[in-house]
């Protein structure tokens, strides 16, 4: 995750602005829009194209002050024209070589692009992806506990909703809520979303894998699809707002945002990483090495990473894990975790398992 200083796009402000136009009127309260035009900052006072949060708060606030409404979060999010967003476009483009193709988009792919670049649309919000055997949760949290409020939490649930239902519709299978308390509520979450919602420690969005060998077909999929679409899928668009939003970031967290996106569902190579750039293999492998580091080592920290985080979930086989990791077989998986770790992937698990139980309890904040 960028930790630059958390921000939202001034187009999720200009579009939550027309939704609460849209909300006015579909209330018959037009004459209340000028108090909300009052409260609205002048996005001219910040430089590049994105705001502060804590800036952000300050508006979220002052509206929801203004039009009162215990769920507003969700009915403003709803009216959202997310096909106007930058970020809805970006993503259209990056899976466009999958219109002709006589299969099913993998939800992997989606769910992975949304959560890794989410960011881009705002940060107010911190996500967590956990991946299970038939089972994709996203799980959300502020980044600003000390001023946000249920309704922030609740149009991130909402947008992140709206847009894996726009590419892979009817995947959603339930709703965690953590902010809420009443069976009245629940009721209400269900009501939005059409799934049974329940109350629980985080708040998550649950969704259906549709079956136990999805990673491998996924895989199967982008591999043989390659050639004819050219290599690679294309996260370029993604990329491209990602260098104008934070020009700043270091060609190392390009390269591990890149690899967490593509890997197990494409090839993560060189070649692939430097495309999505829109630079040469041989330029990345300067600019990495100009930062100290190289291609194999981002991509081996990478996978070790990964590696370690799915095995704490205990949701997935190493079968699983070894081809979300990108290895060609479970074989190459095992000799590089044991070059990682020094002993397999079960007794690492165990002995994470014996260190939880043993250590003692401390709060930590994620």
């Amino acid at each position: 995750m960028i930790e630059t200083g958390h921000s939202t796009h001034k187009s999720i402000m200009i579009a939550i602005r027309e939704a609460a136009a849209l909300y006015l009127f579909n209330r018959s309260r037009e004459k209340d829009i000028p108090k909300i035009a009052e409260v609205f900052l002048s996005l001219e006072n910040y430089e590049g194209e994105r705001v502060p949060i804590t800036e952000v708060v300050k508006e979220v606030h002052a509206i929801s002050n203004v039009l009162q409404d215990n769920y507003l979060g969700l009915h403003l999010n709803l009216l959202v024209d997310i096909e106007s967003l930058p970020f809805y476009k970006a993503i259209s483009e990056c899976i466009k070589p999958f219109s002709n193709v006589n299969s099913e988009l993998p939800f992997l792919l989606v769910g992975r692009l949304v959560f890794h670049f989410f960011f881009l649309m705002t940060q107010s919000i911190d996500l967590k992806l956990t991946l299970k055997k038939e089972q994709l949760r996203f799980d959300f949290a502020s980044n600003a506990s000390e001023v946000m409020n249920k309704n922030q939490i609740d149009g991130a649930m909402v947008l992140v909703y709206r847009l894996l239902e726009a590419f892979c519709p009817g995947r959603l299978k339930g709703v965690c809520v953590a902010h809420r308390y009443t069976s009245y509520e629940l009721e209400y979450y269900q009501s939005i979303f059409g799934v049974p919602a329940k109350l629980a420690a985080t708040t998550s969005l649950v969704y259906d894998l549709k079956c136990s060998n999805h990673y491998k077909n996924a895989t199967y999929l982008l591999t043989s699809s390659e050639q004819r679409l050219g290599r690679k899928f294309l996260i370029n668009p993604l990329l491209n707002m990602l260098s104008i939003q934070f020009a700043d970031l270091s060609y190392q967290q390009r390269c591990e945002i890149i690899l967490n996106t593509v890997m197990g569902v494409s090839v993560p190579t060189r070649r692939h990483v430097a495309d999505s750039m829109n630079i040469s293999v041989s330029t990345l492998q300067r600019r990495l090495k100009e930062e100290g580091t190289s291609f194999h080592e981002v991509l081996e920290a990478t996978r070790k990473q990964m590696a370690k985080l799915y095995l704490i979930e205990k949701k997935l086989s190493t079968t699983d894990i070894a081809h979300l990791l990108g290895y060609k077989s479970h074989s190459q998986f095992f000799k590089a975790f044991k070059a990682w770790f020094g002993m397999t992937p079960k007794a690492y698990q165990v002995s994470l398992i014996e260190s939880i139980e043993t250590e003692p309890i401390k709060n930590e904040h994620h």
